[in-house]
């Protein structure tokens, strides 16, 4: 079910890989750009593959700049404003009319009159306008204000004016004529236009001066500039200029020589070399499909070999992701070093190879690396020396890190990187393919930064993605690190157990198609819950103390089962991978703590839930979850039996993995029958090597005779003695 729910989004990765590596891979981008300057001398003759036309677009821009230039600004002259302004003036004298009709006081006319007006006017122009007893006579007469003052010019900004003015201007009125102005004369701006209308009424109104006071703020503020820069109708005019000058064109005919060997490169040749190359890009559609199917082809198979060999990394997004994401880095990486001078032999495939491997695995690293050189081959020419040198140097890389169990050993890697492709560039030097002895260096330095960027990026995918390497877990196996030191000296009993865990978990993943290190690692870790309240688990119990079956069971149960989270926490808080992570969380599964369950039922008749003493879960999901499991389980009832045969470690065994297999705790784990079958031979092998009959040296009789079957109690004593020496009052035995 979860695999089908993963499928479209499988499918949505492919799909965007694709792209993008079509992408990448385009010729469009890949196709490098002449790297000659002007006055370099050419270094070979480049003749024209067909019939070219080199546009001169530094000249005809130059040309066309020129012809714009000489447009004159556009500026619109509003000769139409009057009757706008008429019709608001008549609107203000109408509200006058209707308020002055109002049975009201006159403050309250003039209060209404302000609402009604669409502008404001001042308290005492309002009056003005109420009491004047010929309001028609004092509209006629603003009108008249307001038309001589609106026939000139009134530009709307100064400044812009004077700049454009200097070369003339071109004026439009709103009937369609055009004017050819010269002069700034006759022009006014807002405040020399109210000056002049401030004039005007100091002549129609020389005696009374509320009229003129009214009569200039009624026209005052409906003034406006009607002479406007129009900046849409100019720049179209020098559109039309520009379009005039037609391009500035030189032909080759088809075989002509653009560059002649040995010659300085002029600026008119740089600009056909240009043409040419976009010329040729231009033609690159059929490229391009036969570029997208040979990738559709590498990442089919790629799919397929996942399918058939590696079935978990296909059903893993983030696995996914992870391949997805090394390819395109290493494609990207390579388009870039095709614009650049630096040799095809320089192209760091093995990067790509190392980290597939150290992550995903060698084979697929292989896979990988083959279809990353026949790309590296598309980008860089179809030039086959750097294809060669790609696959082996992958090849190699992949090879090299089987042997890595510390993050230094990547320098290893990077010189048998250096040493393959060296012998390789030395081969064809001496073949005649490759004639620059230089091009060792460019294979030397090929080895050693693969090997540096894929140190460098290791740590990247591994805390980004969450994912677990060989090279984590090797590091995780050391047995001094601090979090397993501390389970030695705080629960030296599960420290031991877990060491034996890890050696059955690790026998039984290789035997089941598992990842032995992560079943070996895991075990190592999977108890470490057990560090808090160590001594109510019995493998850490010195002596004979019995305080913890004071408990009842129910709080007992709860106490064991808390491991588990604790066990967690820890794992978390000391920055442990998820993958370890999640089998200490699995390792129980859900299964019963049955001691303390039937313990339960004898003393409680009723109110005992099975759910209770039962682990909360998860069950195992992977192959190594189970394992640890199991082997868990076995090693823990093995330490039950004295002296077992091979039989009886045998049935025990298999009567563990019955029991945990009809309990359903097997049930989300793809452990198959065949595997189990492995596991319990695995199992019974190693119990038996570890629990085989010892010869009965007579200190051993002694002490069997004085203590009876607490020996093992006897040696830990000596031995806490040797180290924290007797306790006050004890007596020595």
């Amino acid at each position: 079910m979860e695999e089908r729910k993963n499928l479209p989004t499988r499918w949505l990765l492919a799909l965007g890989l694709f792209l993008i590596l079509a992408l990448i891979s385009s010729p469009l981008l890949t196709i490098p750009r002449p790297k000659l300057k002007i006055g370099d001398i050419a270094p070979r003759d480049i003749k024209a593959p067909q019939e070219l036309s080199v546009i001169h677009k530094g000249i005809t821009l130059k040309r066309q700049e020129e012809e714009a230039s000489k447009v004159r600004p556009v500026y619109d002259f509003n000769t139409r404003l009057i009757e706008e302004l008429k019709s608001k003036v008549s609107l203000i004298f109408e509200g006058v009319k209707r308020v002055r009709g109002e049975e009201l006081s006159l403050e309250e006319k003039s209060a209404l009159l302000d609402e009604e007006l669409a502008i404001k006017l001042s308290e005492k122009t309002r009056i003005t306008l109420l009491s004047y007893s010929k309001p028609d006579r004092l509209k006629n007469q603003i009108i008249a204000l307001l038309q001589t003052i609106i026939q000139e010019k009134i530009v709307d900004n100064s400044e812009l004016f004077a700049t454009k003015i200097k070369g003339g201007i071109e004026v439009r009125t709103s009937e369609g004529k055009e004017i050819l102005l010269l002069k700034k004369e006759g022009i006014y701006t807002p405040s020399e236009a109210k000056r002049l209308l401030e004039a005007r009424c100091q002549e129609l109104f020389p005696d009374n001066r509320f009229l003129r006071n009214a009569g200039y703020e009624v026209a005052g503020k409906l003034l406006i500039p009607n002479f406007r820069y129009d900046d849409k109708a100019t720049r179209e005019k020098q559109r039309k200029a520009r379009e005039s000058i037609p391009p500035v064109i030189s032909l080759f005919k088809k075989g002509q020589i653009i560059v002649e060997e040995g010659k300085l490169i002029t600026e008119d040749q740089l600009l056909a070399l240009e043409t040419l190359w976009q010329t040729t890009t231009k033609r690159t559609f059929p490229i391009i499909i036969g570029r997208a199917l040979i990738i559709l082809v590498l990442m089919a198979g790629i799919g397929f070999y996942l399918r058939r060999y590696q079935a978990g990394v296909l059903k893993n997004n983030v696995l996914l992701s992870v391949l997805g994401l090394i390819v395109i880095l290493m494609l990207l990486l390579t388009k870039a070093l095709t614009f650049t001078d630096l040799s095809g032999y320089f192209i760091p495939v093995a990067f790509a190879t190392i980290l597939i491997a150290v992550i995903l695995g060698g084979r697929l690293a292989i896979m990988t690396g083959v279809a990353l050189a026949i790309l590296v081959g598309l980008l860089t020419g179809n030039r086959l020396p750097f294809v060669i040198v790609a696959l082996a140097g992958g090849t190699t890389g992949a090879y090299a890190v089987r042997w890595l169990k510390h993050r230094t050993d990547f320098l290893r890697a990077g010189a048998l990187i250096a040493l393959t492709n060296c012998l390789l560039i030395l081969a064809f030097i001496l073949l005649g393919i490759e004639p620059e002895l230089k091009s060792l260096w460019w294979g030397l330095g090929n080895g050693f930064a693969s090997s540096l960027l894929a140190f460098a990026l290791l740590p990247v995918f591994e805390h980004g993605f969450k994912v677990t390497t060989d090279i984590r877990l090797l590091e995780l196996s050391n047995l001094n690190q601090p979090i397993l030191k501390r389970l030695a000296i705080q629960a030296p009993g599960t420290y031991h157990h877990s060491i034996i865990v890890g050696n059955l978990a690790e026998g039984a993943a290789e035997a089941a198609g598992a990842n032995p290190l992560l079943a070996r690692v895991a075990s190592y870790y999977h108890d470490i819950g057990k560090i808090k309240n160590s001594d109510y688990f019995i493998e850490n119990r010195i002596g004979t103390s019995s305080e913890y079956k004071k408990l009842v069971p129910r709080l007992s149960s709860q106490i064991i089962i808390s491991h588990v989270k604790e066990g967690v926490e820890i794992a978390r808080d000391h920055r442990l991978t998820p993958r370890i992570i999640n089998i200490i969380a699995q390792h129980h599964g859900t299964s019963l703590i049955s001691q303390f369950y039937r313990k339960a039922l004898k003393i409680e008749e009723e109110g005992v839930e099975e759910e209770d003493y039962r682990y909360p879960g998860p069950r195992p999901r992977s192959k190594e979850a189970a394992i640890v499991m199991l082997a868990d389980s076995v090693e823990a009832a093995s330490r039950a039996f004295t002296k077992p045969s091979p039989e009886e470690i045998g049935d025990l065994v298999r009567e563990i993995i019955n029991e945990k297999f009809t309990d359903s705790q097997l049930d989300e784990s793809p452990l198959t029958l065949s595997d189990l079958k492995k596991i319990v031979e695995i199992f019974s092998h190693t119990l038996s090597g570890i629990t085989h009959g010892r010869i009965d040296y007579p200190l051993t009789k002694r002490i069997k005779r004085r203590y009876g079957n607490t020996g093992k109690e006897h040696n830990k004593r000596k031995r806490l003695q040797a180290l924290f020496g007797k306790k006050g009052g004890e007596k020595s035995t």
